[in-house]
């Protein structure tokens, strides 16, 4: 009986391919547009709201999205990404990123409540002093990582 039930199952995903490819056949999608490669999505920080499935790599429950982002941390990350990219694209030195933080700073543009102002400064404060300040950021906004149950037992215990 559970041969039967792989076997029907195996039938059923193979039919639902060769239905898609049949279907595929008959269309014809537009060509990507220019500047839709890797470049967009450095500038549109998607990364945070990937999954690591949906570009083909190995994905387990527990490491289910590209970025490690706490899901609370999400908007100040985006935030904190646009507005460093931004800093980075309009300097070449420390000094300068710095000057454009303090005058980004004096008023400091979030159309999002979920983002606390003081934690996002500090987080380009921060990023911006940094020699990788993309680390800096996504370390500020990860996901806190739980301790097994094992470890939690065992802290009990001793």
């Amino acid at each position: 009986m559970f041969a039967a039930m792989e076997n029907y199952s195996r039938a059923l995903r193979q039919a639902l391919a060769a239905e898609v490819r049949r279907r595929a056949r008959r269309h014809r999608h537009p060509p990507v547009p220019d500047g839709m490669g890797a470049a967009f999505a450095r500038r549109k920080h998607i990364f945070h709201n990937t999954k690591r499935e949906t570009v083909g790599l190995p994905h387990t429950r527990r490491r289910e999205w590209m970025l490690d982002i706490d899901f609370r941390k999400r908007e100040p990350f985006a935030y904190a990404c646009e507005v460093y990219s931004r800093i980075l694209e309009q300097s070449t030195t420390p000094a300068q990123r710095r000057a454009l933080l303090a005058g980004y700073a004096e008023d400091p543009i979030l159309g999002e409540e979920r983002v606390d102002t003081a934690e996002h400064l500090d987080i380009l404060t921060e990023a911006v002093g940094a020699r990788n300040g993309w680390k800096r950021i996504l370390s500020r906004c990860a996901a806190v990582k739980r301790r097994s149950s094992r470890a939690l037992t065992a802290g009990a215990i001793g």
